[in-house]
């Protein structure tokens, strides 16, 4: 038994460690909680990942090559899942393991398999505008190239944000042969300090499947979020939550942080992001912007 350091926990107790900790509530040294149902199956979750590799590791140590320590590990994964409580038959066996193992990357059209992102979209990452790694600016470019709807939430708009990404914004709102454009765009901001761009505000208002909903009170600074939210039908969506707005030095040449979370991986997270901007879009003091509307269009 590992000895149990002084500290806070939120995990589960393991069997060798009952009688210690047993012996330290009795002292008036330890605290333990029972789980609900939802937080006991977080706990569990938590612990199959953080003992998987390990025991992963274990098992393909033995093996002479890649192909044979993939096997074994497919093996192992194949059995948990074989061996787990399905509802029905039916469920238990759609979901066993392609052998060989392959990672389904993009569906597509035929040749346009676009460009993955170099973050990918399972694992979270911090951009902290260090060169030596991916920038914001690309990052964000790639990820327009393949998503069904984005939700923008900044608190200004410059022209020299807009210019870096309006020809993909183009590109992916374009209206195809069946009159549809590939992605809808809803996008929030204000008039914040007059530091939004009356040039990018229309050139962005003016594409079709967008629509941008402004506050015009420049005198409020309520909004200062800053949020990219990339919305798959796959399932494999992203959020870029952070201090960017968009424009240049935010984008480029600027120190800002920012996180990207996965929907995969952070799915809580991720809707309430989804929740939050839904609240901000039906806020009255978002007005929605029509730029062909001489009332509405920004001086």
């Amino acid at each position: 038994m590992t000895k149990l350091s002084k500290g806070l926990y939120e995990r589960l107790i393991h069997e060798d460690e009952i009688a210690e900790i047993n012996r330290l509530i009795l002292e008036g040294r330890a605290s333990v909680q029972t789980p609900s149902f939802i937080e006991n199956r977080e706990y569990l979750l938590a612990e199959l990942m953080n003992r998987l590799p390990e025991i992963l590791d274990e098992i393909s140590s033995s093996k002479d090559n890649n192909l044979e320590k993939a096997q074994a590990e497919l093996k192992l994964i194949s059995a948990l899942l074989k061996n787990a409580r399905f509802e029905s038959k039916a469920e238990l066996e759609s979901d066993f393991i392609a052998v060989p193992p392959q990672v389904l990357r993009s569906i597509h059209e035929p040749n346009l398999p676009g460009v993955f992102p170099i973050t990918g979209l399972r694992t979270p990452w911090l951009f902290s505008s260090s060169r030596s790694e991916p920038s914001l600016l690309h990052e964000l470019i790639t990820e327009l190239q393949a998503v069904d709807t984005v939700d923008i939430l900044v608190s200004f708009i410059t022209w020299s944000g807009v210019r870096k990404i309006i020809d993909v914004l183009k590109q992916a709102t374009a209206i195809d042969a069946t009159g549809k454009s590939r992605t809808k765009f809803r996008i929030l901001t204000t008039t914040y300090i007059g530091a939004t761009d009356a040039k990018a505000v229309n050139a962005l208002a003016e594409l079709p499947n967008v629509e941008l909903r402004i506050s015009l009170d420049g005198r409020r600074t309520r909004l200062h979020a800053k949020a990219w939210i990339f919305n798959r039908n796959s399932g494999f969506g992203t959020a870029f939550i952070g201090s960017a707005n968009l424009s240049e030095s935010a984008l480029i040449s600027g120190i800002e942080w920012t996180v990207k979370l996965t929907q995969i991986s952070n799915e809580p997270i991720f809707k309430n992001a989804q929740a939050h901007f839904e609240t901000l879009w039906n806020d009255g003091e978002f007005l929605h912007y029509d730029p062909g509307n001489h009332d509405h269009r920004i001086a």
